[in-house]
C-alpha cells in the first residue's frame, strides 16, 4: 500500500537515547535545593493509629519535619476519588469510603502510608522513619472476598455495611432464564481470576516543587496521564488552583495501566513541599512497589451457560465478586462493570445474557485498571467456559 500504509515501517524517535544511556526520568531529575521524603507506612491490614511520636526523628541529622495524616487532613487535602459512580440493582449510589493520602486514625492495607519524613537526603529520610514510634491498636481483618461479606466479617468502613460496596446488574434476566429453562443442556463453572501485581521497570517516583513568589506548584510525575492528574489534583484533591499547578511526565518507565491514576505519594509530596518551602522528592522502591501499587484483577465468579441440542449457546448467566482492597481507586468501580460485564458475549453470539457484579471491600491493597482492565477478565471467563462446555458435550471447542 505504498510507505504510508498498513504495513509500513515506521520511524523511531525515542530508541537511540534510551539505549545510550540519555532518558530522563523522574529518578534522574534534581532541582536546587531539594529535599527527600520516605513514608512510614503499616505493618498491619487493619488497625487504629493511637499515637505517633515523631521527637526521636525530629533531632536526627538532616530532618527538616515528620508529617502525618491528621495534619494532612486539617489542611484541607481532599481525599482520593473514584471517577465513576456506580448504582446498585436498587437505584442505590455505590457507597465509598474515605481514603485520605495519609491515614489520620484508621490504616486498612498493609503499606497504607500514615506519616512522612522530609529531609536533607535520601538515607537520613529512611533512617528518621526508624526512629518514628507509631502506636497501632490492631483490628480484625480480612483478605478473602467471600469472607469479607460473610455475617460477622471485620467492616472496613462504615459507609458501607457489610463491606459491600455496590451490587450491580446488566443484561435481561427474564430471557436469561427462560433460555435456562429451555436449554438441552447447562455447563456450570466457578473460577477465580487471581489478583497481580504490576511491575514497571521505573518505579513510581514524583519531585514536587512549591514557589511561594508565584504561589504556583510543578509536580514531576512518572504518570501516563498529566493531563487527567493536573485536573483532579486541582478540582478534587484541593491542591490548588489548575492554573496554579503544572504536572510534568517526563520518560515513563512502564505502567500498562498502574500509572495512570493519583497516588497519596504525589498529593503528599506537593502538600509537603510548600510545608517545608523546598523542593520534595520520593521515589518509591520495589517493596512499596508491590504493596502500593493498585493491583489487578481479584475476581471469584459463578458462570453458567446454556445450550441448545445443536450445542449453540441460547442464554449466559454470570455472578462476579470483585475485590477491591482496602479503598476504591480511580476507575476501579469501572472495570468489573461497564469494562467487563459489556464483554461477556466476546466473539460469540449469545442472544440473553444477565450479568452481576458485586463490589467488595478487603483489607489489601486497592485495585484498578490494569493491561485491558476488564476486558481480559471476560475473555478468560469465555474462553474458559467454552473449553469445558466442548469436554462436557464432547465436543470440538
Amino acid at each position: 500500500m505504498g510507505i504510508e500504509g498498513i504495513g509500513a515501517s515506521v520511524v523511531r524517535k525515542e530508541d537511540k537515547r534510551f539505549i545510550t544511556g540519555k532518558g530522563r526520568y523522574v529518578d534522574d531529575i534534581k532541582l536546587v535545593g531539594m529535599t527527600h521524603a520516605h513514608f512510614i507506612r503499616s505493618p498491619h491490614p487493619h488497625a487504629k493509629i493511637k499515637g505517633i511520636d515523631a521527637s526521636a526523628a525530629l533531632k536526627m541529622p538532616g530532618v527538616l519535619a515528620v508529617l502525618n495524616g491528621k495534619e494532612l487532613v486539617d489542611d484541607k487535602i481532599g481525599n482520593l476519588i473514584c471517577g465513576w459512580m456506580i448504582h446498585s440493582k436498587d437505584g442505590s449510589p455505590m457507597k465509598m469510603g474515605a481514603w485520605p493520602a495519609m491515614a489520620p486514625e484508621v490504616v486498612r492495607f498493609v503499606g497504607q502510608a500514615v506519616a512522612v519524613v522530609i529531609a536533607e537526603s535520601k538515607n537520613q529520610a529512611r533512617d528518621a522513619a526508624e526512629a518514628v514510634v507509631v502506636d497501632y491498636e490492631e483490628l480484625p481483618a480480612v483478605a478473602d472476598v467471600k469472607a469479607a461479606i460473610a455475617p460477622g466479617a471485620p467492616q472496613l468502613h462504615p459507609e458501607a455495611p457489610g463491606n459491600q460496596v455496590y451490587d450491580w446488574v446488566i443484561g435481561d434476566e427474564a430471557a436469561v432464564n427462560d433460555a435456562f429453562s429451555k436449554a438441552a443442556n447447562v455447563v456450570t463453572m466457578e473460577l477465580s481470576n487471581n489478583r497481580l501485581v504490576p511491575n514497571a521497570m521505573e518505579p513510581r517516583a514524583a519531585i514536587a516543587d512549591y514557589d511561594a513568589a508565584e504561589e504556583h506548584f510543578t509536580l514531576y510525575t512518572t504518570s501516563q496521564n498529566p493531563h487527567v492528574a493536573r485536573l483532579v489534583l486541582s478540582a478534587f484533591y484541593n491542591i490548588a488552583p489548575e492554573h496554579k499547578l503544572r504536572v510534568i511526565a517526563p520518560d515513563v518507565g512502564g505502567g500498562f495501566g498502574s500509572k495512570i491514576y493519583i497516588y497519596p505519594e504525589e498529593m503528599v509530596a506537593l502538600w509537603a513541599s510548600k510545608k517545608v518551602g523546598r523542593p520534595v522528592k520520593w521515589t518509591g522502591d520495589r517493596t512499596e512497589s508491590f504493596l502500593t501499587d493498585a493491583h489487578g484483577r481479584d475476581h471469584v465468579t459463578k458462570a453458567e451457560m446454556a445450550f441448545d441440542k445443536d450445542h449453540k449457546i441460547t442464554g449466559l448467566r454470570v455472578k462476579t465478586y470483585a475485590n477491591f482492597g482496602g479503598y476504591m481507586s480511580l476507575f476501579s468501580s469501572s472495570v468489573p462493570t461497564y469494562l467487563y460485564a459489556t464483554l461477556l458475549s466476546g466473539q460469540y453470539t449469545i442472544p440473553a445474557i444477565h450479568a452481576e457484579v458485586i463490589g467488595v471491600y478487603t483489607n489489601t491493597t486497592p485495585v484498578d485498571a490494569y493491561r485491558g482492565a476488564g476486558r481480559p477478565e471476560a475473555s478468560y471467563l469465555l474462553e474458559r467456559m467454552m473449553e469445558t462446555a466442548a469436554r462436557q458435550l464432547k465436543v470440538d471447542p
